[in-house]
């Protein structure tokens, strides 16, 4: 049975970040307890509670995103929420100068929830609708539609306020006419506006299939005339898979064009000078004609990498995320692709191990040019006390794919660390996906984090949690790693330094390290916590490092040779696929294959 404060949990997580929660309580619980207060004749209370609940909506809406869609979706929007307050206030309505006065406030608020509903009836139009979010980032002019209309907060706060003002003062029939009246008029004019662009742009969209600002964007590529396009698409915490990227992307000699399929991974992608489109229609992407680009890169295996792949101008190129042993590396969809770019030979063998069917030719040996700047420092022994960085992965999509230490012996790995003598310092980064389908994760997470945060404090040691932030910048400041089945594996190899990774499975060592080639010159900690003591006793120089030749070997097979792990030899690597595609793709140039308007089987039909 899952515990009260568990359950609590649960649902402020669901409700949103912890900012949007002030805002929440104050709309929401203020109103409550207003109508609690107008039920038990508890008229000074109810009105007090009425007015902070109005006020509350102001930090609710500007803040808040998560709870006020939840809120929206549970029926309880903006419309039902002001008619609560309504019915709050006629229950109370003895302030109210007389019946007449009633009355006619019962006219202006039915009146003024009729374009709050209008309002909310625009919102919905726009989530469920044709016209479909889109924003940019680089391109001139900045082109974008907003995934929803403006919330105007403030505009809603003050005319509610004149609406239900009244309720607070004795007040004659005429100035809650009057003050009705200015509210409706105010709120309306701030909604039409609002409402006639959503209509211009659906028209533009109904008459040609492009809206003004999908114009601007085809404007855009036949100037900038982009060789590489770099498709992803994926949740918010997908960022990382277009960040790892961004530095080789910026290095190159190339115009380069990012296609973000999602929203919340817009706004994840890092700071980058590279022009970049987030646009979630289907069939606006494939109205662009793309036909200047000579390749496209896929860092991630999605269903919407279709969009591009079907143009036969543009060869594709699977470019991965990470480097690992986890069974995504070797996914059947990858044969989709004209190459698939792997570090080192472990990356081929990977997908000649599958029996796939991958041809030969498919494979281009890329080394891995992320890992560029990992240093081999510090080294065992050059600090007094070292750090071992602990990088478990998450979860996975599902049980077949969970590789991750976190519930299974986590906190004993953490543990064992901070009992370690002489003593380590201990550094937690756990996958940014850690707790999404499992909640359990999540719970051990918290109880990590406290086990050093209370070490932090006994022993002055600088032991903590990140959580944001590059994972090679802690790869350079660590002694050690300890992680799973995972491309942080093969990443922290770059710096030869001792490592340990965790056998989430029930074979014997040996097995482990012949099913997962990344393991070979690490610890292997087993469910029961074995391999943890002899791993920190290598750390500490209690027991000496055997496998410091076997780390530069594997290192080797995994990432290609040190020549390869640079930018310049991506941007080689870049250069040689545009050289093949104009080769053999080009009887293909000089033909749009954007699809024309109505063609587009993602169009609705009208």
């Amino acid at each position: 049975m899952v515990s009260p404060v568990r359950a609590a949990q649960a649902a402020f997580h669901r409700l949103g970040r912890t900012e949007e929660l002030p805002g929440f309580l104050l709309s929401v619980g203020c109103l409550f307890l207003a109508l609690l207060c107008a039920a038990l004749g508890l008229e000074i209370g109810a009105l007090v509670f009425l007015l902070l609940s109005v006020l509350g909506e102001l930090p609710f809406e500007v803040r808040s995103s998560t709870a006020s869609d939840l809120l929206d979706q549970a029926s309880f929007g903006l419309p039902m929420r002001f008619a609560l307050r309504v019915i709050a206030g006629l229950v109370v309505s003895d302030q109210l100068d007389s019946a007449a006065a009633v009355r006619v406030f019962t006219v202006v608020a039915v009146a003024y929830a009729l374009v709050l509903c209008a309002r909310a009836l625009h919102q919905e139009y726009r989530r469920v609708g044709p016209l479909k979010p889109m924003e940019t980032r680089n391109i001139p002019g900045s082109p974008r539609i907003h995934d929803a209309p403006r919330r105007r907060a403030v505009e809603v706060v003050l005319t509610q306020l004149l609406v239900l003002g009244p309720v607070l003062f004795g007040t004659p029939w005429l100035p809650v006419l009057l003050a009705g009246i200015v509210a409706v008029a105010a709120l309306t004019a701030v909604t039409v506006p609002d409402v006639r662009a959503s209509w211009a742009l659906r028209q533009q969209k109904r008459a040609t299939g492009f809206t003004a600002p999908l114009r601007r964007i085809q404007e855009f590529l036949d100037d900038y005339q982009p060789d590489v396009v770099v498709h992803l698409s994926g949740p918010e915490a997908a960022g990382y898979q277009i960040n790892t990227w961004l530095e080789s992307l910026e290095a190159l000699d190339r115009r380069v064009f990012i296609v973000l399929r999602d929203h919340p991974l817009f706004t994840k992608m890092a700071s980058t000078s590279i022009p970049t489109l987030e646009l979630k229609d289907p069939g606006e992407l494939l109205m662009l004609d793309f036909s200047s680009a000579r390749v496209a890169l896929y860092p991630s295996n999605t269903g919407n990498n279709i969009h591009l792949l079907r143009l036969p101008t543009l060869m594709s190129a699977f470019i991965g995320h990470g480097d690992s042993d986890k069974s995504a590396s070797n996914n059947p969809f990858s044969r989709a692709y004209d190459e698939l770019w792997v570090a080192g030979e472990a990356g081929a063998d990977r997908y000649r191990r599958s029996g796939l069917g991958v041809h030969e030719d498919q494979y281009r040996f890329v080394g891995r040019p992320q890992v560029h700047g990992i240093s081999r420092e510090p080294r065992l022994g050059d600090e007094d006390v070292p750090t071992v960085l602990y990088a478990p992965t998450w979860e996975g999509v599902n049980h077949d794919q969970e590789y991750s230490s976190v519930s299974a012996v986590g906190v004993r790995v953490v543990q064992a660390l901070l009992a370690a003598d002489p003593p380590v310092r201990v550094v937690f980064k756990a996958h940014p996906f850690t707790g999404q389908r499992d909640a359990k994760y999540r719970a051990v997470l918290a109880r990590i984090a406290g086990l050093l945060d209370d070490a932090s404090a006994r022993t002055g040691i600088d032991h903590r949690v990140v959580k944001g932030g590059s994972i090679n910048e802690w790869f350079n400041r660590a002694t050690a790693l300890v992680t799973d089945i995972s491309s942080v594996v093969s990443d922290f190899l770059a710096s030869e330094k001792p490592y340990a990774v965790f056998n989430h499975t029930d074979d014997d060592d040996a097995t482990f390290r012949a099913t997962y080639p990344s393991t070979g010159a690490g610890t292997t900690i087993g469910r029961d916590g074995r391999g943890i003591a002899e791993f920190i006793d290598v750390v500490t120089r209690s027991a000496p490092d055997l496998q410091a030749g076997a780390r530069s070997e594997l290192a080797t097979y995994l990432l290609g040779p040190p020549e390869q792990r640079t930018l310049a030899a991506f941007a080689a690597s870049v250069d040689a696929f545009i050289a093949r595609s104009d080769a053999e793709r080009g009887a293909y140039r000089g033909t749009s294959y954007a699809v024309e308007p109505g063609d587009s089987e993602d169009e609705p039909a009208l």
